[in-house]
């Protein structure tokens, strides 16, 4: 029983913690970079759904996922979907392009990895899936999500608010339980 109360207690904090409300991808600069720790960066990869194919690297500093398109012209449309709203977040990923795949690295250089590096992977995930759900006429062609940012955001933020509304509840459920 302890175990199951520290847990829910402890998933408390770490909400508390980790629960970043964005408006603007203009105010990503100004968030404070301080290093996550595992369980953050478990919680909000939760939090937030992100792919399961985002790979964390032992030391939990850099994030890092293949994204595979049907054609290059995808491929492209999404690099410069992703540069625009990483432009405006003044956090940019390394990656590499070969054909229609995309290989990406995200870290906060001398930090490890950080909101903004969750926040940026969640919107690759979503920037993919409008690619791949979108007819891509031109190779610079942006993504729906990159004109219509607040969209993305509001999904961020609401994704908290999901957690706090849904998950929380059933963990407290499973404490009174015991």
């Amino acid at each position: 029983m302890y175990r199951y109360i520290s847990s829910f207690t402890q998933n408390h904090l770490i909400m508390d913690q980790i629960k970043v409300f964005i408006k603007d991808f203009k105010d990503v600069p100004k968030l404070a970079t301080s290093k996550l720790n595992s369980e953050h960066i478990m919680q909000l990869k939760e939090i937030q759904q992100l792919s399961d194919k985002w790979q964390f690297n032992p030391s939990m500093t850099v994030i890092k996922r293949e994204f595979e398109f049907p054609t290059f012209k995808e491929s492209f449309a999404f690099m410069s979907s992703v540069s625009d709203l990483s432009e405006k977040m003044e956090h940019y990923p390394k990656w590499y392009n070969k054909g229609s795949k995309v290989i990406v690295e995200i870290t906060t250089p001398e930090v490890g990895l950080t909101i903004k590096d969750i926040l940026l992977a969640y919107t690759m995930d979503n920037i993919q899936h409008d690619i791949l759900n979108d007819e891509i006429q031109f190779i610079s062609q942006q993504s729906k999500l990159t004109t219509q940012s607040t969209t993305l955001l509001n999904c961020w933020n609401k994704n908290y608010s999901r957690y706090e509304e849904e998950i929380l509840p059933q963990l407290q459920r499973n404490v009174n339980q015991f």
